[in-house]
């Protein structure tokens, strides 16, 4: 998962192609605002978070991959791409415009010829590629979707908690068709199904203990669908749970003109050749009769269990992620030009990044400190992500915090669950707890508790 390279594939007639959604995330403000960086480009384990998507594309074999952004983030993740060093072919357009996820996808379908793959840049997942596209391949669904148990928390995270909405996935265990997509109301214990998902899929399986990574693959007509509907405006919201649903109540191929882009089966081909209907033969059964191998909409449903899998769309999975993620990894804990004074102590849970200076009897558990990193005397970081370029005075004790690139933490000051914007100054002696800690132009420090402080 986290190697350098990946196995050479033959990319001349690409039966997938992959569209990189690097959209901001509402929950990462704070971290991804201009002077830090690009939401996409935030550092896990001291690598751009996607560098860890464009690697599982690859080793997929997914070599022709185009990264859809902002206008505002496409020059800083186009400068990246440039020094990425990979074997696809990738490409970077900024949209001045985008509503939606679906809207996003909407806006470059004209430039895709071939089934596609959507994935969020902030995923990262140590399912084999390999075999997930493999598993596509045999069932050939119309769409496709990777869901997973959440990873148990390791307690980081700044100030915020992650909030995901209850949300109860329906999976057909013969077939693995995802057949049941729905927010669960928290108000009401009790959930109502339709009889016609019931008597259509008898051996339905339900859990409430599933999340939808936002990772997809999509038939090519799925796209044409989406041109031809520019009211679904998100992926995740509106069009796989009206497809999902079209799979127990067919009247919806017709009502949601779904029908009219569902391409009819090439003459020779195996589901046209196999028990060809005979002129006596008698109609069709009704919908909830139909045989489901013929059925022209399946929704295929990749569940993971256990391992590594999330996204790092909310602080608190982003510091989730960075803890897993640099503890797993088998590189250097310490980039080999960086200098550590006697008695500092860097955990073998955590990493510490190049040009990254630490005094003495410092300690760093369960953390990552980045690149040309000053950090003084008697420092002790736990549970913490530190991006690079920032400043630590001596006796600072950090604690489930992440600290933003160019920031600086005056001499003795306590932080504990808190985000430090980028560039902020954190005055000598200051203590906060469970805020986001930033700063306005006239040099004023803000929490959201209404704490001002004046400083030089």
């Amino acid at each position: 998962m986290f190697s350098v390279s990946a196995p050479s594939f033959d990319a001349r007639e690409p039966e997938f192609r992959a569209v990189v959604l690097a959209l901001p995330e509402d929950g990462m403000d704070l971290l991804a605002e201009r002077d830090n960086t690009s939401h996409a480009l935030l550092p896990i384990a001291n690598r751009p978070m996607l560098w860890y998507v464009l690697q599982w594309l690859e080793q997929g074999g997914i070599l022709d991959i185009k990264i859809i952004t902002t206008r505002e983030s496409e020059t800083d993740i186009a400068s990246y791409i440039e020094v990425y060093r990979g074997m696809a072919s990738i490409s970077v357009k900024g949209l001045a415009d985008v509503c939606g996820s679906a809207d996003a996808l909407r806006q470059v379908a004209p430039l895709i010829k071939s089934s596609v793959v959507v994935v969020p840049s902030d995923l990262v997942v140590d399912v084999p590629a390999t075999h997930f596209f493999d598993l596509i391949r045999v069932k050939r669904p119309a769409a496709a979707a990777m869901l997973c148990e959440p990873m148990q928390s390791e307690g980081g995270g700044g100030s915020a908690r992650a909030q995901h909405a209850p949300l109860c996935v329906g999976v057909d265990q013969p077939s693995s068709r995802l057949v049941l997509l729905q927010d669960l109301d928290e108000r009401h214990e009790d959930l109502v199904l339709p009889m016609s998902l019931v008597r259509r899929f008898p051996s339905m399986a339900l859990s409430d203990k599933m999340q939808d990574t936002h990772m997809y693959v999509f038939q090519r007509w799925v796209l044409d669908y989406l041109v031809a509907n520019p009211d679904i405006s998100s992926l995740e919201d509106d069009l796989l749970p009206l497809l999902v649903r079209a799979q127990s109540q067919p009247h919806l191929l017709e009502s949601k003109g779904i029908a009219r882009h569902i391409p009819a089966p090439a003459a020779g081909s195996a589901s046209a050749l196999l028990d060809p209907p005979a002129q006596d033969d008698p109609p069709a059964a009704a919908d909830d009769d139909c045989d489901r191998d013929s059925d022209p909409l399946t929704v295929f449903a990749y569940v993971r269990r256990g391992g590594i899998v999330g996204r790092a769309n909310q602080v608190a999975s982003y510091c989730d992620l960075n803890s897993v993620v640099s503890r797993m990894s088998t590189g250097p804990r310490t980039d080999d030009s960086a200098r550590l004074a006697q008695q500092t102590q860097v955990g073998a849970d955590s990493m510490v990044g190049a040009s990254s200076q630490l005094g003495e009897r410092c300690s760093v558990k369960r953390s990552v400190v980045g690149a040309h990193c000053v950090i003084g005397r008697e420092v002790k970081i736990v549970n913490s992500v530190i991006m690079d370029h920032v400043t630590i005075g001596d006796g600072v004790r950090l604690e489930s915090c992440v600290v933003c690139r160019l920031a600086s933490i005056g001499a003795g000051a306590q932080l504990k669950a808190c985000e430090v914007g980028p560039g902020v100054s954190v005055p000598a002696g200051a203590s906060f707890k469970s805020v986001p800690v930033t700063e306005d132009d006239s040099g004023m420090l803000f929490d959201d508790g209404g704490l001002q402080t004046e400083f030089a």
